[in-house]
């Protein structure tokens, strides 16, 4: 399987999913965030694997990547940290967002009366 296949199967297709399923749900805010983490995911992972791949510690093969490289990395790499970025950060906010509306849905429906209760007074239910 060559790289940009791998990226499209399980990185973007993923990524459509998320942003489809979840569109209006991501604030400009969480949006801003992912742009700043991007960048610090970028300015730290690219001097590391491009210093990994000179010094021989992995390398990509030819047949399975694009062949466009800047430094020792080929392009699909560069793809591979944005990509992979954003997809973790989209998925972070959608199950961040269940696990924070939980908590305040469970103390909501303990405080509310139920419907029956309302409908039935202590008058009305007898024995």
């Amino acid at each position: 399987m060559t790289y940009a296949r791998f990226l499209g199967l399980f990185v973007v297709l993923p990524i459509l999913f998320l942003a489809v399923r979840y569109r209006r749900t991501f604030t400009r805010r969480e949006m801003s965030a992912l742009g700043i983490l991007m960048i610090v995911v970028y300015t730290a992972t690219i001097p590391w694997d491009n210093l990994a791949v000179k010094w021989g510690l992995w390398h990509f093969r030819p047949d399975l990547i694009w062949g466009i490289t800047v430094g020792y990395l080929p392009l699909e790499e560069y793809l591979f940290f944005g990509l992979q970025t954003l997809l973790v950060g989209l998925w972070v906010f959608v199950r961040l967002r269940r696990v924070s509306l939980v908590p305040s849905a469970r103390e909501a429906q303990a405080t509310a009366p139920s419907r029956l209760q309302g409908r039935l007074g202590s008058d009305e239910v007898t024995s």
